[in-house]
């Protein structure tokens, strides 16, 4: 950012001085030290100070802040000549209208000097740097310490001249003395100030930081022997300047020589060194003449050099954009693979062409071309000839065309732009042709054309209808099918609102509203009203279209009838509300008759025991063994009739909640203990997890899964049964292992039909329900169940139940 009417330079302005109250206070009090200071240099009554370092801290301060800086130079100079103890012999009394009309003509006089010194300053450097070229670094230090001393010494001397502060004799000393003070206070203080405000001033500079240390330590030495020791060689000084004045930046010149001056002006003062005079101001005068010389001849030289090496660095930067730029040419014309570049003079010869050109020649015509070949001789084909010379023979006469030439030797399509060159007296010396391999465009542009046709075939055909809105649902276009669709045709509904189709109870615009909010719209069903009054039920999916700034440009659509399907869908509700009614009374017949079959089956079993009991003993064995039919087949019975009583049971259980599956199965191994103890088995559990269930379904399929394998065991080796249970996507993968006889591979499905039986009963006792009370309680945790095994080797019970249900 630069500073308020700042040249050039752009300074480095803290934050906080931005803001004009505090720029002007900041100002007016480092105006009024730097006026303290300068005041102790007031040797003799009734004069001025001969180095008053404010005047080059009001014309830095203005160059850097602008016209707000004007106010805080005013409030400085007044309270500075008003009342700081100025050691003049008229200033004994108390301030009076007298002493505050001086402080106000010299803050004035201030104000006017600063004002015309910057803007004359800033004229004669026409926006350049002040202290980066020598003439601009002159004008600082001569015209601007001339301007400003001038007026301020003028209007300061005459006042105090008109108030009596100073005799008719002092008036020219006195004036002199001012007019050196200020001019020596600009020279010296000016530039160290814009020097170092710069944005640049503490960037790393280009120079050796142990010369630095070098140079300041003998600045030092050479200041100390020759302002107290050796004061004829007061003139050691300038070389060191120069010095610093090559090898430094500004910023160090302007420092050291701040440096010499405090030397030379505390030597002076004191009475000792090179500058000592008879009368101390005169010595302090002699001294501003000497600081002045070698202040403006470092600063000018250092100007200059900064000039020369900005110019180098400029002429450098232009050999390096101009080797850029050749270098960029040169591969803007070879790097495109598919541009063939070549100029051709009026005598068809050629002037220049790039690499890719020469590799087309050579390929198209056999031609090894070269600058001054005359194109009759490369092109070997006469109809290409004579076209490409009538082309650029158009271009002679100063018309740019451009044409579009297939080659069958490689296939390919080429675009040609031919423009004539001019010189600089706008002679055309030639022209310039430019080709393009446009194979993969006109291919592309061939299938975006099928493409078309292919999408407009669709959209004009298709049963379902495509749309487009504006971002408010006003219909901008729709497929032909819409005629069929709703009985409207597509002109018939463009311009009129989506809403103009539903029924005449619900004229809402939900669908705009919810494509505008979510982008993305699927599957949203809704009721239209056709031409005819009839209702129809639609699919409508939709999404909003953005440009390249994402700004909404209009809504893509597609609508479906699924009056069909909604149909269906009622009739399949119907048939599977009337499923689930013949569904429960089929179970509640099951359960009623299985429940009273129980009774006159008790009946049958407990008579036939008693007439076993007591018929003699002797009894026919006949009968006897019929007896004992009737009694095992009713045992029977009984076991089948239970089995399809607790068949019937599963899924009576309303309520599903959380389950741990741990306990679950510590609950059925607690059930089956004495079967487990008797027949030594082990069951072994890894990591069962929590899930939703029917906590005594879920009991009734472990019980019947441990059962069957403590049944099915192997009679030689102890019996080992290992339940796991592990995550697969969204559903509990279970598993129920056993080491025991193992299930034929064509026997598996059937092991789930109920009722149904793989073994004798006198080896293998049972009714053949349990497997398929588990498929069924597996089908209630919306789950699926099967069996591997091998005969032999044992078997493993597969089941899955869904994570979340």
């Amino acid at each position: 950012m630069k500073a308020e009417n700042s040249l050039v330079h752009p300074f480095s302005i803290p934050r906080v001085l931005r803001y004009r109250p505090i720029t002007v206070l900041v100002v007016a009090i480092s105006y009024i030290l730097f006026a303290k200071i300068s005041f102790l240099t007031t040797i003799d009554p009734g004069t001025v100070s001969p180095i008053f370092l404010p005047a080059g801290l009001a014309l830095a301060s203005i160059l850097i802040f602008g016209r707000k800086a004007l106010i805080g130079i005013g409030i400085g100079s007044f309270y500075s000549n008003t009342f700081l103890n100025l050691g003049f012999t008229h200033y004994n009394e108390v301030l009076s209208l007298s002493t505050l009309s001086t402080g106000f003509y010299i803050a004035l006089g201030s104000i006017i000097a600063s004002s015309s010194a910057s803007i004359i300053l800033k004229r004669l450097c026409k926006k350049e740097q002040l202290l980066d070229k020598g003439l601009n670094v002159l004008s600082l230090l001569i015209l601007g310490p001339i301007i400003f001393s001038t007026i301020t010494s003028l209007i300061g001397v005459a006042n105090f001249y008109l108030n009596g502060s100073i005799s008719p004799e002092q008036f020219w000393y006195t004036y002199k003395t001012w007019w050196f003070g200020d001019a020596i206070g600009i020279i010296l203080f000016t530039p160290l100030i814009l020097s170092w405000s710069l944005k640049d001033a503490f960037a790393r500079k280009k120079f050796n930081f142990f010369e630095l240390i070098l140079y300041g330590v003998i600045t030092i030495l050479v200041c100390f022997g020759v302002f107290f020791q050796y004061t004829e060689l007061k003139y050691l000084i300038l070389p060191l300047l120069f010095w610093s004045a090559y090898r430094f930046p500004v910023q160090i010149t302007t420092l050291v020589i701040i440096v010499i001056s405090f030397f030379a002006i505390v030597t002076t003062t004191q009475g000792i060194g090179p500058f000592n005079e008879e009368h101390i101001n005169d010595s302090i005068l002699f001294l501003d003449l000497f600081l002045s010389t070698i202040s403006i001849c470092s600063l000018f030289l250092s100007g200059i050099i900064t000039e020369r090496k900005k110019a180098e660095d400029s002429i450098k930067t232009s050999e390096n954009n101009l080797r850029k730029n050749q270098i960029l040419l040169e591969s803007t014309l070879e790097s495109p693979k598919n541009f063939s570049i070549f100029s051709i003079g009026l005598n068809y010869e050629y002037l220049s062409f790039n690499s890719q050109h020469s590799l087309i020649m050579k390929t198209m015509y056999g031609a090894d071309i070269a600058l001054g070949m005359k194109l009759q001789n490369c092109i070997s084909n006469k109809e290409q000839l004579n076209k490409s010379l009538e082309i650029i023979s158009k271009a002679f006469l100063g018309e740019s065309n451009t044409t579009v030439n297939y080659f069958d030797i490689n296939h390919s399509y080429w675009e040609f732009r031919t423009s004539p060159i001019e010189n600089q007296n706008d002679e055309i010396i030639g022209a310039t042709v430019i080709s393009t391999n446009i194979t993969k465009k006109i291919k592309d542009e061939e299938a975006l054309k099928k493409s078309e046709e292919k999408y407009r075939n669709i959209f004009e055909n298709i049963q379902d209808v495509i749309f487009q809105t504006d971002i408010n649902g006003i219909f901008i276009d729709l497929s032909p099918s819409v005629k069929e669709f709703c009985g409207y045709t597509a002109e018939e509904l463009i311009g009129k609102p989506m809403n103009f189709l539903q029924p005449d109870d619900e004229k809402s615009n939900i669908v705009i509203k919810l494509v505008n909010e979510q982008s993305v719209l699927d599957y949203y069903e809704r009721l239209i009203k056709t031409k005819s009054g009839a209702l129809k039920h639609i699919s409508l999916s939709a999404k909003m279209i953005f440009d390249n700034e994402g700004n909404k440009l209009h809504i893509n659509a597609i609508a479906r009838d699924i009056t069909q399907r909604k149909e269906n869908e009622k009739e399949i509700a119907f048939q599977n509300q009337k499923l689930q009614i013949q569904n429960k009374e089929l179970e509640q017949f099951a359960y009623i008759t299985s429940h009273d079959l129980q009774e006159p089956l008790i009946t049958l079993k407990f008579f036939s025991e008693l007439l076993k009991t007591e018929f003699p003993k002797d009894l026919n064995e006949d009968i006897k063994q019929y007896l004992d039919f009737i009694l095992i087949s009713s045992d029977r019975m009984q076991k089948l009739i239970k089995g399809l009583l607790d068949y019937s049971r599963i899924g009576n259980q309303i309520n599903q909640h959380e389950i741990d599956c741990n306990e679950i199965v510590n609950e059925t191994i607690s059930s089956l203990s004495d079967n487990i103890r008797e027949s030594n088995c082990k069951i072994e559990t890894e990591n069962l997890p929590k899930l939703n269930g029917y906590s005594v379904e879920l009991i009734q399929l472990f019980q019947h899964l441990i059962s069957n394998a403590i049944k099915f065991r192997k009679k030689d080796i102890p019996l080992i049964v290992r339940i796991k249970a592990k995550l697969i996507e969204n559903n509990w993968h279970f598993t129920v292992e056993d080491n025991g006889i193992g299930i034929e591979e064509q026997n598996q499905e059937k092991a789930f039909i109920i009722f149904k039986r793989l073994h004798n009963r006198e080896d293998y006792p049972g009714i053949g329900i349990g497997l398929a009370i588990c498929k069924k309680i597996i089908a209630l945790h919306e789950g699926n169940i099967w069996i591997e095994s091998t005969l032999g080797s044992g078997t493993t019970v597969h089941f899955t139940v869904p994570k979340k249900r």
